[in-house]
């Protein structure tokens, strides 16, 4: 398939500097990481992609990937701490919450392998072993199957970070199996993480890449110049940027056909 119909979607890979700091509890420690994700992601949810500013006001939730309930180190946790806007978070993540509950001893085990102190906090942002092994531990549990931001995690087979890729085509998200060797396994993963996040239902998949589409069909094949509500739109255009307004037309008259025709 055309390099332009397949969009990888990225891991997100917050730059933190030395000179701030961040926390969760702290207001401007808060402030600060939630500013360094924000523009980590473009703006977006780490986990359904979607827009999360809008007319200069932040939509978003600070989200810790490993629930905070598992551990006291975990809540200032900055590694651990991702954005998200409030329905991935305090809705969809939550499915199975209990059921991921991680087992006392690798929790004990954890929090002596870290370094941190709930009383004197060390100022980490570049996840440590004990986190990472704590990370592999939680996705083996019942219902965790979830592609956990940032920094996404490692697939246990393929040894390769487990990403997601957006089908122009199918107008459809699925594991980024074309430009990644998953095992059956970390296929199936990917795929639950996607079902929990609805990221191909009906009710909450994007139409944005769709409307765009028929706007640059509308405009001869020349790219809108607005901001976009999903990641996906972005990508897409990243793809074009280089083509001529002839080529953007055909591309996306071909696609507006196909997908019209599936809908």
């Amino acid at each position: 398939m055309e390099d332009f119909l397949l969009l990888e979607m990225p891991v997100f890979q917050p730059h933190y500097k030395k000179w701030k700091k961040y926390g969760y509890t702290n207001s401007t420690e808060k402030v600060n990481l939630k500013d360094t994700l924000e523009e980590s992601t473009g703006g977006y949810c780490m986990y359904c992609y979607t827009r999360v500013r809008v007319d200069e006001k932040l939509y978003a939730n600070l989200e810790h990937a490993i629930e905070k309930s598992n551990s006291d180190k975990l809540i200032e946790c900055v590694p651990n701490i991702g954005l998200s806007c409030p329905v991935c978070n305090q809705t969809f993540k939550r499915i199975g919450e209990k059921k991921r509950k991680i087992p006392k001893n690798d929790i004990i085990q954890y929090e002596e392998s870290s370094k941190c102190s709930t009383n004197c906090r060390k100022q980490c942002t570049v996840p440590c072993k004990a986190l990472r092994s704590l990370q592999k531990k939680y996705s083996s549990l019942i219902d965790a199957e979830i592609v956990l931001q940032p920094m996404g995690i490692q697939g246990k087979d393929s040894n390769e970070k487990l990403i997601l890729q957006y089908n122009v085509m199918n107008m459809e998200f699925e594991p980024a199996k074309d430009s990644h060797t998953y095992s059956d396994s970390e296929l199936r993963f990917i795929e639950a993480h996607i079902k929990r996040f609805r990221l191909n239902d009906p009710q909450y998949r994007t139409q944005q890449l769709f409307d765009f589409v028929k706007n640059v069909i509308d405009n001869n094949g020349n790219l809108p110049k607005y901001e976009y509500n999903n990641l996906i739109v972005k990508l897409f255009c990243e793809k074009l940027a280089n083509k001529s307004s002839e080529e953007i037309f055909k591309i996306c008259k071909n696609i507006f056909i196909i997908t019209f025709a599936k809908m």
